[in-house]
C-alpha cells in the first residue's frame, strides 16, 4: 500500500481559519508562515501542540499580518516584534474578540533572547505591539483568537516584496509566548520553509483534499 503523506496540522488550521475569516472568492495572495520557538525556558519549547502562525496578506495599498495561536497548550501569544525591512509603520491594529493589542503596552521592547539569533534581532519600536495589561488575558489564546496589524507600505512596496524579504531575512518578525502551564515563557521567530504555502483564490479549496502517494 503506497505510504499517503498529510498536511502538515498546521497548515490545515490555517487553511480552514483562513476560509472562516475570508470569503473564498475574495481570498488572493495570501501567505502562511509558522513560528518556531528557539529559546528553551521552560517544558513546553519543543512540544508539537505549541502551533503559532501569520497569514501574510494584500490589505489593498498595504500588508496585512495576521496572527494565530492554534496551540493545544494553554499559552499566550502577548508581544510582537519586526525587525527590519521595507514597511513604512503601522496603519491600524485590529483585535478579534478577547485580545487588545497596543502599540503601547507593558513589557520588553526588545523580541527577549533575541540576542541568541544571528544577527542579534533588534526590533524596530514603531513596529512593536503587545497585549495591555493584564497581558495573558489580551494576548491571542487558543483556539480561534487573532490580531491583525494593517501596515503602510513605502512608495512602489508590494506584498510580493514583503515576502521576498521575509524569505531572504531582511525583515524578521518575532513573537513573545507566555502563560504556559508551568509559568514559563519562550521566544519564536518566523522561519520560512518549504511547507509555506501560498493559496490563490478559490484553488486553495484543493489544499484541504492534497494527497500524496
Amino acid at each position: 500500500m503506497a505510504h499517503q503523506q498529510y498536511l502538515k496540522p498546521w497548515v490545515c488550521a490555517a487553511i480552514v481559519i483562513m476560509f472562516l475569516v475570508f470569503p473564498p472568492c475574495s481570498l488572493q495572495a495570501t501567505y502562511v508562515f509558522p513560528f518556531h520557538i528557539f529559546t528553551s525556558d521552560g517544558a513546553y519549547h519543543d512540544d508539537p501542540g505549541m502551533n503559532m502562525y501569520v497569514v501574510v496578506s494584500d490589505g489593498t495599498g498595504k500588508v496585512d499580518f495576521t496572527f494565530y495561536n492554534t496551540s493545544t497548550i494553554d499559552s499566550s501569544l502577548a508581544r510582537i516584534y519586526f525587525d527590519d525591512g521595507s514597511l513604512l509603520g503601522i496603519s491600524t491594529v485590529e483585535n478579534s474578540q478577547g485580545t487588545n493589542f497596543s502599540e503601547v503596552f507593558p513589557g520588553p521592547g526588545n523580541l527577549p533572547s533575541g540576542e541568541m539569533l544571528d544577527p542579534d534581532f533588534v526590533a524596530d519600536r514603531e513596529f512593536t505591539i503587545g497585549a495591555v495589561q493584564p497581558p495573558p488575558e489580551n494576548g491571542v489564546n487558543p483556539p480561534d483568537e487573532w490580531v491583525k496589524i494593517h501596515f503602510n507600505l513605502v512608495p512602489g512596496g508590494t506584498l510580493e516584496g514583503v515576502v521576498s524579504e521575509l524569505y531572504s531575512g531582511e525583515l524578521r518578525v518575532g513573537i513573545h509566548i507566555i502563560s504556559l502551564p508551568d509559568s514559563s515563557s519562550e521566544s519564536a521567530i518566523l522561519v520560512p520553509e518549504p511547507a509555506t504555502i501560498m493559496l490563490l483564490g478559490l484553488g486553495a479549496l484543493a489544499l484541504l483534499r492534497k494527497r500524496k502517494a
